[in-house]
C-alpha cells in the first residue's frame, strides 16, 4: 500500500494520497487545497488516480477537487447527505472571509458499510455524522488503518458548533463505528497528527466517563 499526507491550506487540513503499489491504482481523499502540490505529491507516487474521495463537504476537504477532476478525469464519491452542505460552499467561504469559485459535481454516492476498491485496496465506509451531514470514514482493515475525516483526532474530537453538528451525534458515531475497531488500528485525520484507537480510547478526554 502507498499513503501519503499533505497537510494543506490555510487550515492545515490532512489530504491523503492512497493506493495499491501493485496496480498502480490511485485515491485522493479530501483534496482541500494546494492543488498543485497534490498533483506534485501523486506524480512521486506513481499512481494512476481512478477517484476522488470525500469524508465531507466542509470548505477545507473540498478546496481542490475541481481542480484536479479537471488533472485527472475521474469521479468525485461521497455520501448524499453531504451534497447539500457541497452546493454552500460559496456561502461557507463567504463565512470565513473567503471566496470560492466553482462548485465541484458530485458522480456517485457512497453508502455505509461500502466496499470501494482502490486497485486490490479495499476501504469500507462507515458513516460517523455528528461533525458534518453524510461524514464517512474510510477503514483499510487488511492495512490496520482507517481514515477518520474530522470526526476523530488525536486528542481530540470533531467541531460540532456548524450547521448540522450533534455533539450527541458525534459521539454515538464514534463509540459504534470508530470505537468499535481494533485498538491496534492506525488513525489518520483530516487534521492532526496520527493515532490509534486504542491510544484515544484510553486518552482522548472527549472519550473519558465510563462508556469506552
Amino acid at each position: 500500500m502507498i499513503l501519503k499526507m499533505l497537510t494543506v491550506g490555510p487550515f492545515q487540513e490532512n489530504c491523503y494520497i492512497i493506493g495499491d503499489e501493485e496496480s498502480g491504482v490511485g485515491a485522493i481523499v479530501d483534496p482541500g487545497d494546494e492543488a498543485a502540490r497534490i498533483a506534485m505529491a501523486v506524480e512521486e507516487t506513481n499512481l494512476e488516480i481512478g477517484s476522488i474521495i470525500v469524508t465531507h463537504a466542509h470548505i477545507d476537504h473540498v478546496g481542490a477537487v475541481v481542480v484536479l477532476v479537471d488533472e485527472y478525469a475521474c469521479p468525485v464519491l461521497m455520501h448524499a447527505e453531504a451534497e447539500p452542505m457541497l452546493r454552500q460552499l460559496p456561502t461557507q467561504a463567504m463565512m470565513m472571509g473567503m471566496r470560492f469559485g466553482k462548485v465541484p459535481s458530485v458522480d456517485r454516492n457512497v453508502e455505509d458499510e461500502e466496499i470501494l476498491e482502490v486497485g486490490d485496496l479495499n476501504l469500507r465506509s462507515l458513516y460517523t455524522p455528528g461533525h458534518a451531514p453524510g461524514h464517512l470514514a474510510f477503514y483499510a482493515e487488511e492495512e490496520g488503518l482507517v481514515l477518520s475525516g474530522d470526526a476523530l483526532f488525536a486528542g481530540s474530537v470533531g467541531r460540532v458548533d456548524l450547521p448540522g453538528g450533534s455533539m450527541e451525534v458525534l459521539m454515538r458515531s464514534i463509540e459504534d463505528r470508530l470505537l468499535t475497531l481494533p485498538n491496534d488500528t492506525l488513525v489518520y485525520s483530516g487534521h492532526g497528527p496520527r493515532t490509534t484507537i486504542g491510544n484515544e480510547r484510553t486518552s482522548n478526554p472527549f472519550l473519558q466517563g465510563g462508556m469506552f
